[in-house]
């Protein structure tokens, strides 16, 4: 350890003064953010989340992200817009300088009925308790659309105080009123009576109107803000507070307030305390012309100014200071409170400022003898005094001068941190790059990597109950005990030996601030919190705790509110919340060890962009969820309708689903949980607002997607559609069909093609067969009985003459059957025709001797198959053989019909035999046999003769 010796030197001390107001968390939009124009004359929150602003030139919608633009050639009237409301079927009605238009889902119209009102501008829509609609206009006085769409136009004339009328509300008796250019109308059983400045109006040009839950009706005139009770008036002025008289807007605050916009800034009055709060371009307004208000459904207040655009307001919790507001530098290091309640800034390159309770900036520099304007920390003392840190050496600022310390005596210049123990009284330095002082009021002793610190950067110094002395270094936490030093790094639990900043909590822990995350120690163990579990950045450069427990957390992206009691909870509790510039902070990226909680509770913020004050207990959660709308789908990179039976060719695979969640309060803070129905994925998480899915394979498809707001708010609905990727062609139903057929044609020709050709095959054998059969054997059989003839002839023994007798015949008898066999196997014999051919010839063998007359009736060109036509004449035979032999018959008629595969065969006499032989002969038998063969029904009927028929069905 080295000792130095002490040093005094005294310096005299100047101040410099100013006054500033603070800025406040104002968000704007204008025409550089897609606004279509900076004048704004109403504001509408529709049931689904947007915000439709109308301009002096066009509609806008709003959602959060992006403005969508719509003009006279989108199917406008007129692009100087009015008024603005949506009835009770969520069609939105815009009132122009030139009639009244209605947006339905992106489709813009107007009713025929509506055209009278085109000669003028309407300013104010209203739909009453009868869903009957009422028109205010600039001139034309009001116009009144019933529910038979009958136009009924009332005028000064009729009762109106004025025909310029700019605003109508109805109360909950039905009562309806009409601010005026010449005072308050009131229309009632259908009679109007006006109040004016006689009645105590203090001017009678009437600009808004606005009802209270409690019915309170309040008006907005050029000279205040009036309340009517009964017949008397109340009103409030600018002696009452009021920032301006004229009044443009009256929103009423869920809060028990009004929003108030007037001509010079916006007022906030509080019913409860009966007093005003003012807001101007100081404060952070765009504009300080006021047209119109509108609280939206996080309860965030819009204002519509002329000029510049719109602005948003999230309350006053955030207050931040820059230059523009007294700061002698954007840099802010370090923060603390003094025993007089004044706050004190260190900058990097301003010096020091005091901030009253004033709100004035008192700035102390090197001119005023600080060793070095470039601060990096700042502690105040008991007795009243400051310490002040620098690049340059420390400095102590006591009754209105500083006390600096050359270099002879304090050789180690760079003070990046203070601290004062508890226990000895004694100040602790950490230096850049030179360890550790402490200073007893008189010398400084130096601890270093040598005496065993873990790293000669000490950025922050705590001490604990027990009397030990915690430092973050680069080089992980060292923890002090009388002389020893304990180290702790990455491996005993840190998640980065860069340790910023040091915090002991309201139970006496201690936090870590790292450039890898946070970390408490407990019970000599650390438990490490990061990006992993849901910490929004890595770079953690300081920790404090509010009042509540609440921890909140610097980083380069913003502050974080880390909840640790719902981190210890469940995986659905949202313990991170990152609040950013667009929600009130001076700049995202803070300063390592810049953070600071008065004695009030208010927590202090250094950033590289200013200063920061927040107050806790005007904190407010966002309860609202955000509306969840799928806004487009491209394909393929082509942007295509929505619609509800959705359709995807199959050659484009590459799907683009775009989505909104809507909320105002932190648009960019929005997170989505998604899925693809069928797809195989469950839900996943994103911050994008689009999802891109590629090579999906055909089916049936849902995509669902929620929205979550910066608050852990989950939408209660699910935005969805359904879709149908479609097959390849080769994939569809028809195309396989196709080929099916295809196939079975293809097999079937083939098939049939071969049975043909064996058929053709047969045929020519068949016909073969049958020559053969003709020539050889049939020409030898006939040789054989004209050889039995001819021997016949000669004288040969009886015995042997009946024997040729017997060949002869039989060799005639076979030959006979031979021809019926040849007849059958030839295909050239295989018609009906053929058959009937041969039944015929047959018959006249057969009947002429009996003189029995036939008649034959049949198709003739159907082909037969050989067994069918063998059986169906043997049956035919054997019938016509009966009737020779047993009938006494002198006609028989024939029929012989095909039907595809079925066939009749009917052979009917007109006999009036009765021979058993008939009905019980080996004749019939065989019939019935061959019947069987062919697989056909064989019957025999008697009625008025005999008829044997023989059918099989098709």
């Amino acid at each position: 350890m080295k000792k130095l010796f002490p040093i005094f030197v005294v310096l005299c001390i100047g101040l410099s003064y100013s006054a500033y107001s603070q800025v406040l968390p104002f968000r704007t939009y204008s025409i550089e953010k897609g606004l279509s124009e900076s004048v704004v004359n109403d504001l509408l929150q529709d049931n689904e989340g947007y915000l439709w602003i109308g301009t002096s030139y066009g509609l806008n919608r709003f959602d959060g992200i992006r403005f969508q633009n719509y003009y006279t050639e989108d199917g406008l009237l007129d692009n100087k817009i009015s008024a603005l409301h949506q009835d009770h079927k969520d069609q939105l009605w815009v009132g122009t300088s030139n009639g009244v238009n209605i947006v339905n889902k992106d489709s813009i119209y107007t009713l025929p009925v509506l055209k009278p009102l085109t000669s003028g501008a309407v300013l104010s829509i209203h739909q009453d308790q009868f869903n009957e609609y009422w028109f205010a206009t600039d001139g034309q006085g009001i116009w009144h659309l019933d529910r038979n769409q009958h136009l009924t136009q009332y005028r000064e004339v009729n009762g109106l105080g004025d025909d310029r009328v700019r605003d109508i509300v109805e109360d909950q008796q039905g009562i309806l009123w009409f601010a005026t250019r010449a005072g308050l109308t009131k229309l009632e059983d259908g009679n109007f009576r006006t109040f004016t400045t006689q009645h105590g109006l203090p001017d009678n040009r009437l600009r808004d109107l606005a009802l209270t839950e409690n019915g309170q009706l309040w008006i907005g005139t050029r000279a205040g803000l009036c309340r009517i009770s009964g017949d008397r008036f109340r009103c409030y002025t600018e002696e009452d507070g009021l920032i301006n008289n004229r009044i443009q807007s009256i929103s009423v605050a869920p809060d028990k307030g009004l929003w108030l916009g007037t001509e010079e800034g916006a007022s906030f009055f509080d019913f409860d305390k009966a007093e005003f709060s003012n807001y101007s371009v100081d404060e952070g307004l765009a504009n300080n012309f006021i047209h119109t208000t509108k609280y939206d459904r996080e309860g965030n207040i819009w204002f519509g100014t002329l000029g510049g655009g719109i602005s948003l307001f999230l309350g006053d919790h955030f207050q931040s200071y820059t230059i523009e507001e007294g700061l002698p530098n954007n840099v802010v290091t370090s923060i603390s409170q003094d025993q007089s309640g004044d706050h004190w800034i260190a900058t990097y390159g301003g010096g020091v400022s005091r901030l009253d309770i004033t709100g004035g900036f008192t700035t102390l520099n090197s001119t005023d003898g600080l060793v070095d304007d470039k601060v990096y920390t700042l502690a105040s003392n008991e007795g009243g005094g400051l310490f002040v840190g620098t690049r340059w050496g420390l400095s102590i600022y006591e009754n209105e001068r500083f006390l600096n310390f050359d270099e002879s005596e304090l050789p180690y210049r760079k003070i990046r941190a203070l601290h004062k123990s508890a226990e000895t009284g004694n100040w602790w330095l950490g230096t850049l790059g030179e360890g550790v002082l402490t200073y007893n009021g008189n010398s400084f002793t130096q601890w270093t990597e040598e005496d065993s610190l873990a790293n000669n950067t000490v950025m922050a110094i705590e001490e604990t109950s027990d009397g030990s002395l915690w430092l973050a270094t680069y080089g992980g936490v060292s923890r002090l005990q009388g002389e020893t030093f304990t180290n702790y790094s990455i491996q005993d639990g840190l998640p980065n030996n860069g340790v910023l900043d040091i915090l002991k909590d309201q139970e006496g822990n201690l936090w870590f601030a790292t450039f890898g995350g946070i970390a408490k120690f407990q019970n000599g163990r650390f438990e490490t919190i990061t990006t992993a579990d849901g910490l929004p950045d890595e770079v953690c450069y300081f920790i404090e705790q509010d009042d509540r427990g609440i921890y909140w957390i610097g980083t380069n992206k913003g502050v974080v509110r880390f909840d640790y009691q719902a981190f210890q909870t469940t995986e659905e509790s949202h313990p991170f919340k990152l609040f950013t510039q667009t929600q009130g902070l001076v700049a995202n990226e803070m300063y390592a060890g810049a953070s600071y909680k008065d004695r009030q509770g208010t927590l202090w913020f250094g950033s590289v962009g200013g200063l920061t004050r927040f107050d806790p207990s005007k904190e407010k959660l966002n309860s609202a969820a955000p509306k969840i709308h799928i806004e487009n789908i491209s394909v393929a990179g082509d942007q295509i309708s929505i619609k509800p039976k959705l359709e995807v060719d199959s050659d484009n695979h590459n799907m683009v689903f775009s989505f909104v969640g809507i909320s105002f309060t932190a648009p960019e803070q929005v997170n989505y949980r998604y899925r693809l129905r069928n797809s195989g994925e469950g839900w996943q998480t994103t911050s994008q607002r689009q999802v891109r899915y590629s090579a999906l394979i055909p089916g049936d498809y849902t995509f669902e997607v929620m929205a979550q707001n910066n608050d852990g708010q989950w939408s209660s609905e699910r935005a969805q559609i359904s879709f149908t990727v479609l097959a390849p062609f080769w994939q569809q139903w028809w195309f396989i069909a196709l080929v099916l057929f295809a196939l079975v044609g293809i097999i079937f020709f083939i098939y049939h093609y071969y049975r043909v050709r064996k058929m053709v095959d047969i045929e020519r054998m068949r016909v073969r067969i049958a020559s053969d059969l003709h020539d050889d054997v049939g020409s030898a059989l006939t040789e054989i009985a004209l050889q039995s003839d001819f021997l016949q002839t000669m004288e040969v023994a009886d015995t042997l003459q009946e024997s040729l007798e017997q060949i002869g015949a039989q060799s005639r008898k076979i030959v006979s059957s031979l021809d019926d066999i040849v007849w059958s196997i030839d295909a050239r014999n295989d018609t009906v025709g053929d058959l009937t051919d041969r039944m015929q010839d047959y018959v006249n063998s057969v009947l002429s001797e009996k003189e029995i007359q036939y008649h034959f009736e049949g198709n003739m060109q159907e082909k037969l198959e050989v067994s069918l036509k063998e059986n169906l004449y043997l049956i035919f035979k054997e019938a016509i053989n009966n009737i020779a032999k047993h009938s006494n018959a002198d006609r028989v008629d024939i029929t012989l019909s095909t039907n595809g595969a079925g066939f009749l065969l009917s052979v009917k006499d007109n006999g009036t035999s009765t021979h058993n032989e008939r009905k019980t002969g080996q004749g019939l038998r065989n019939m019935n046999m061959r019947a069987k063969r062919i697989d056909a029904d064989i019957t025999f009927n008697h009625n008025q003769g005999f008829e044997v028929r023989v059918s099989r069905a098709a």
